[in-house]
């Protein structure tokens, strides 16, 4: 298993928001590499972190990964609604699992997902979703053993 401290982030004035910039920015690249079609906008790390910041514990959850005082790792899920004509339910939102390469296979992952599904039952919604890029097979498989299955397939057209 992982020596890895996983730590909530409650403030928007946490030093460890800034450390995540970077991984967001290499996330979305290993995306753009999987099939991902759209592209992380100038800044759109910046921008992501300043909206999710606004709402930490109340709409949603930010954590992170911590090894020898280095942020390699963070998470984010939120809360949301379904439409009316699906019930109107809270449904817990998966949307971002990051961790450095060098550091993954050690549980570091599950152990992020872990802390979003114990503030999301703590919310009491009633399902969670996430998305995986088409060609993440090992992102697919790890949400598959934590227990998901296929739902949906999203399609774009550019």
């Amino acid at each position: 298993m992982t020596d890895a401290r996983i730590r909530t982030i409650t403030s928007a004035d946490d030093p460890a928001i800034a450390a995540i910039a970077p991984l967001f920015v290499a996330m979305h690249n290993e995306m753009a590499a999987q099939g991902m079609l759209l592209r992380l906008a100038p800044e759109g790390a910046a921008i992501w972190l300043k909206s999710v910041g606004a709402g930490l514990e109340r709409f949603g959850r930010l954590a992170v990964a911590e090894r020898d005082g280095t942020i390699i790792g963070f998470a984010h899920a939120a809360v949301k609604l379904a439409p009316e004509h699906l019930g109107g339910l809270r449904i817990g939102h998966i949307s971002h699992v990051y961790v450095e390469p060098k550091h993954r296979r050690t549980g570091i992952a599950r152990s992020l997902a872990s802390n979003l599904h114990e503030w999301l039952r703590a919310k009491e919604v009633a399902s969670i979703e996430l998305q995986v890029v088409h060609g993440n097979i090992a992102g697919a498989a790890f949400w598959r053993a934590l227990g998901y299955a296929d739902e949906l397939l999203q399609m774009r057209k550019q």
